[in-house]
């Protein structure tokens, strides 16, 4: 396991992440974590918030899909919005303007943030080739023969 994580060309790895992903047979060992005796942490609340941001968008693409799925919630508002508008519309109780404008923002907001999503998934790909991680890892070699040449 050391030799392929030492083999991997990767410069931010997130150790237990790697770890899990190489998929060796694992067990847990129980230990107690001592308080801290001397000094203090120089974790900040921001640091740690920045440190987690990376692991995630290191690891997973969830961020983007958050983004896309956000982007369709906002359509689909920006849609009954503007179904609602026209109704009071053709009801004569619609507000000049201003419910235009909203809906026209919510949209192109809507369909923006579903670009971005998009590409997102396309960069991530990118990303991810970009690692060069081997397609799989070979944990024994079994009845290996020696060649002579």
């Amino acid at each position: 396991v050391v030799d392929i994580l030492l083999g991997l060309s990767e410069h931010k790895t997130f150790f237990r992440a790697l770890v899990a992903w190489v998929g060796f047979r694992t067990t847990e060992v129980e230990f107690r974590v001592a308080e801290r005796t001397v000094g203090n942490t120089h974790w900040s609340a921001a640091s740690l918030f920045r440190y987690a941001f990376s692991n995630i968008a290191s690891y997973s693409s969830a961020p983007m899909q958050l983004v896309t799925i956000l982007g369709v919630l906002t359509l689909l508002l920006s849609l009954g919005l503007g179904v609602q508008t026209l109704i009071k519309w053709a009801g004569g109780e619609a507000a000049d303007g201003f419910t235009t404008v909203i809906i026209l923002i919510l949209l192109i907001g809507s369909i923006l943030m579903i670009s971005l999503g998009i590409i997102g998934y396309y960069i991530a790909q990118i990303f991810t080739e970009v690692k060069g991680r081997p397609r799989y890892l070979v944990s024994r070699i079994c009845g290996r023969r020696e060649e002579r040449v």
